[in-house]
């Protein structure tokens, strides 16, 4: 996995404090209730009549988007063109190394051409110069020169989603100091300089001052397979010369520069809320991501080595929101930033048109303030891998700074996080914060981000590590009930500050055999986490999946978007979920789990069916989610529902594969979805076989 040493590293400094005295207990879900067996066949028998006394809010459905790797670029953006501005590519050398190692990049870069910008022909040598200052976009900009007879030119290698869109709009900046020279853009076969599929011309008159060049694009259809590359090129013939810099490139169909796929299947969702944080936080500063997008600088993004656009800013993000039905949850640079820069952000979003930053938030394009859900001070400042880490005795202070900044400006109904530390290395961070700033604390935010391979055991066998990688849901609840007990043991903060679990992620190497966030394994964990979730939503009413695009979510391949697994997982959650809990017993065998990750190493009475019931309480449906952890055999099993007259039809839906590993991507985008079917239930029950590694759905509606 392209990002997984990155991800994984940040915990490599940390003294880790694992939860041996909480894992020695089971779980303490109220209402899904488990009894070990050690017969083969299982029975659940749900109880509507018992029902928790709290309902299910909705923001347990969160998401979260953060600039890193494609989930901008690549991403939610429908822009196509990597580098658009031109500029000496602004990244870490790791970065480099990973994206640009081919040849054809070594000698485009020896030739002058920022990258991935390549020459048309390489042949036709050194026609080309970076140049500094006096730029339309950001710092550089790059000088073209033509060849009598001869056409020079730059290209780079995209992929189209033909398969919905012919049509491609964009625009180019353009200086000629000689004479006017007319400039072309086309797409051609990729590799083949000759084969030009479509193409353009514009013209750039003669000065020294840029012009703004909008250029469009046709596609004859079929020219162009699904999943195939084309070069999209700009190039001059003849003896002229010209100045070039920003350049972007977008379907025609795309919606304010957002790509309508990703729109369409992150709305689907129904995620009521979209983080906008993570590692990149802790050095973004947000004026570098409003007004004109020609005036936004080109920049490093220093969290993840990749090059900052500053293309998709807060205007952009509360845009994005409001069409996928989320309200943004936005994490402040506690880093690098300042509090007055916090406070500004905070005017910018949620001030009145007669503020100084809301007449600015006016003036571009948005007289109303934006429907901010949340404020999150600092994202995970206890690491020393974050940009301005603090330790566990300056947090506080910090936090209390920030906190006294914006206060005024955040409306009753915006919720405010501060920046707690993970599940199993909480306490002295967490108790630092508690006994400084408890009667200013409403949330703690808590993350899990997990490598599936680290073993406390480093010889363990394959059965053994998907064992420990299953129970992590239920390792993780028992921690949940410390960290209460930390919260209630003092009086500022007891039975009134809830966690926000603003992070979870499952990670493994791309080759593994194990779980990971995109493939069948990581899709029944992440039914698991939820199961967990709900059943505490009383004191974590807030939970973001790692993350909307790339990672668990959706993802965008070669012009084409589609789910992962765990995708459809959370889908089936946010969309047949209840809101209220109903009782839940499972009898079903059980095991335990020793030496195993190195974050949850031992863990007892992990049930192979988790089982999690709930209500409508709208139509008085009732949705029992359950989730086969055993990934070798199915589970036979009788289902009983007690006090519930329910009509004879049940509905179905079944997301199970071949595999652990099976997963979706962009040749096999439905390989695991979804799987919709019916039974009659005669009486108060049936039974179910339930698949190996899966989640399974059932909805009962109230008979007649």
């Amino acid at each position: 996995m392209k990002y997984f040493d990155c991800l994984c590293c940040k915990f490599t400094y940390i003294c880790i404090l694992v939860l041996s005295a909480a894992m020695d207990s089971p779980g303490t879900q109220s209402f899904s209730r488990y009894i070990p067996t050690q017969a083969a066949n299982a029975t659940i028998t749900l109880d509507p009549a018992r029902s928790s006394t709290f309902r299910i809010p909705r923001t347990v459905y969160g998401t979260f988007l953060e600039d890193i790797g494609h989930s901008i670029f690549g991403g939610v953006s429908a822009q196509f063109l990597d580098n658009p501005s031109l500029e000496r590519y602004p990244a870490s050398v790791k970065t480099l190394r990973e994206r640009f190692s081919a040849a054809d990049f070594v000698q485009s870069s020896d030739m002058g051409l920022p990258l991935p910008w390549l020459p048309l022909r390489s042949e036709d040598g050194w026609r080309y110069e970076i140049r500094w200052g006096h730029a339309a976009n950001s710092n550089e900009y790059l000088y073209l020169m033509g060849m009598p007879d001869h056409e020079v030119g730059i290209r780079q290698s995209i992929y189209l989603p033909v398969e919905r869109e012919l049509g491609y709009g964009g625009e180019l900046f353009a200086s000629s100091a000689e004479s006017p020279v007319q400039i072309h853009a086309s797409f051609r076969k990729h590799g083949q300089a000759g084969r030009v599929l479509a193409s353009t011309t514009v013209t750039a008159g003669a000065g020294t001052n840029w012009e703004k060049l909008p250029f469009h694009l046709e596609l004859p259809k079929g020219s162009v397979r699904p999943l195939e590359p084309v070069d999209f090129v700009v190039s001059v013939k003849g003896d002229i010369r010209v100045s070039l810099d920003e350049t972007l490139l977008y379907p025609d169909d795309a919606v304010d520069r957002l790509d309508p796929e990703v729109i369409r299947w992150a709305k689907q969702l129904h995620s009521p809320l979209l983080r906008f944080g993570g590692n990149f936080t802790s050095g973004y500063h947000w004026q570098d991501g409003v007004g004109p997008l020609d005036k936004r600088a080109t920049m490093l993004n220093q969290a993840w080595g990749i090059p900052e656009c500053n293309e998709f800013g807060t205007d952009e993000l509360t845009n994005f929101c409001s069409r996928i039905g989320a309200q943004p949850q936005i994490c402040l640079n506690l880093g690098s930033g300042t509090p007055e820069e916090a406070r500004r952000w905070v005017e910018y979003c949620q001030g009145g048109p007669d503020t100084k930053e809301g007449a600015r938030r006016a003036a571009n394009g948005h007289r109303e303030p934006y429907p901010v859900a949340a404020w999150e001070l600092g994202n995970e400042l206890w690491g020393h891998f974050q940009i301005g880490w603090q330790t566990p005795e300056s947090y506080p202070s910090r936090y209390a700074t920030f906190l006294k900044a914006i206060r005024d400006l955040v409306p009753p109904t915006t919720m405010i996080f501060a920046n707690g530390a993970d599940i199993d290395f909480y306490k002295d961070w967490n108790g630092s914060l508690i006994r400084e700033d408890g009667t200013n604390l409403h949330y703690l935010t808590t993350h899990f981000v997990v490598g599936m391979n680290e073993m406390v055991d480093q010889h363990a066998d394959l059965n053994s590590t998907l064992a420990a990688d299953f129970s992590v849901p239920e390792g993780v609840e028992n921690g949940l009930d410390l960290l209460r007990n930390q919260i209630d043991s003092n009086p500022a903060t007891r039975g009134r500050v809830k966690v926000a679990f603003t992070e979870w992620l499952f990670l493994s190497p791309d080759d593994s055999k194990l779980p990971r966030y995109d493939n069948l394994g990581g899709a029944v964990l992440g039914a698991a986490w939820m199961n967990m979730i709900l059943s505490h939503a009383d004191f974590v009413p807030v939970s973001d999946m790692t993350g909307l695009i790339e990672f668990a979510g959706i993802h965008k391949d070669k012009g084409r978007v589609y789910g992962t697994p765990q995708y459809w997982a959370f889908y089936l959650y946010s969309n047949l979920a209840g809101d209220q809990l109903i009782a839940a017993e499972t009898k079903v065998r059980e095991y335990d789990v020793h030496r195993g990750l190195k974050r949850i190493p031992e863990v007892k009475d992990v049930p192979y069916l988790d089982v999690l019931a709930t209500r409508n309480t709208g139509d008085g449906s009732v949705t029992m989610f359950v989730v086969n952890r055993d990934w070798q055999d199915a589970i036979s099993t009788q289902v009983k529902l007690e006090h519930f007259s329910a009509s004879p039809n049940v509905e179905i839906e079944t997301l199970a594969g071949d595999a652990v590993t099976s997963k979706n991507d962009a040749e096999h985008p439905e390989a695991v979805h979804p799987i919709k079917s019916n039974l009659s239930m005669r009486g108060e029950g049936f039974h179910y076989q339930f698949p190996p590694h899966s989640l399974t759905v059932f909805t009962f509606r109230p008979g007649a």
